[in-house]
């Protein structure tokens, strides 16, 4: 067991988070993350605005195997909000946003008793995910999936520390991966 701020908040054994990417983390993969003592997260994707996604109630189901969550594309759930009602029903701990404005999710996300993680790109947009009420900020560099800005997650995460540790100490920070 490794202790830390992260593992505390979400109350698992091991500071690792299972991305929730589009049509690739399912309800198998993020239950396997949570009987191994780390936070899956289900890949809510765009949230049933593309087709061929898989049902996202299944796999949430699927997940029910510890502390686990759920993650959206933040500007398709726009198209579809009632998709996060639908995922909040099966009581995930934390719902994470990518990829647009999290404040518009944030009452309901809070008001179900979920955490909100949202990700980054942008130094930039870490105000937003603050006004939102993020638990937690991802920052993700062009090397972890490919997305968003062009510099590197290797000198993006000692910037947004320093930034969160005079603007909201108490948020967490989490590096995406590669």
């Amino acid at each position: 067991m490794i202790s830390t701020r992260f593992t505390e908040r979400f109350g698992i054994k091991h500071p690792i988070v299972c991305a929730p990417m589009a049509f690739v983390t399912g309800g198998a993969l993020a239950a396997a993350v949570c009987r191994a003592g780390g936070l899956g997260i289900v890949g809510g994707g765009y949230a049933g605005t593309l087709g061929g996604e898989p049902d996202l109630e299944s796999e949430l189901s699927r997940a029910k195997s510890g502390k686990f969550g759920v993650g959206f594309i933040t500007w398709a759930l726009a198209r579809v909000p009632e998709m996060l009602t639908k995922a909040l029903r099966h009581s995930p701990s934390c719902v994470f946003l990518s990829f647009g404005d999290p404040r518009p999710f944030a009452a309901e996300i809070r008001d179900a008793g979920a955490a909100l993680i949202c990700q980054v790109q942008f130094l930039s947009q870490i105000d937003v995910a603050l006004e939102a009420g993020a638990a937690a900020i991802v920052v993700q560099g062009t090397e972890a999936g490919g997305h968003g800005g062009n510099r590197s997650t290797f000198p993006f995460v000692p910037e947004a520390a320093d930034y969160l540790k005079i603007h909201s100490p108490r948020t967490l920070l989490v590096a995406a991966g590669a």
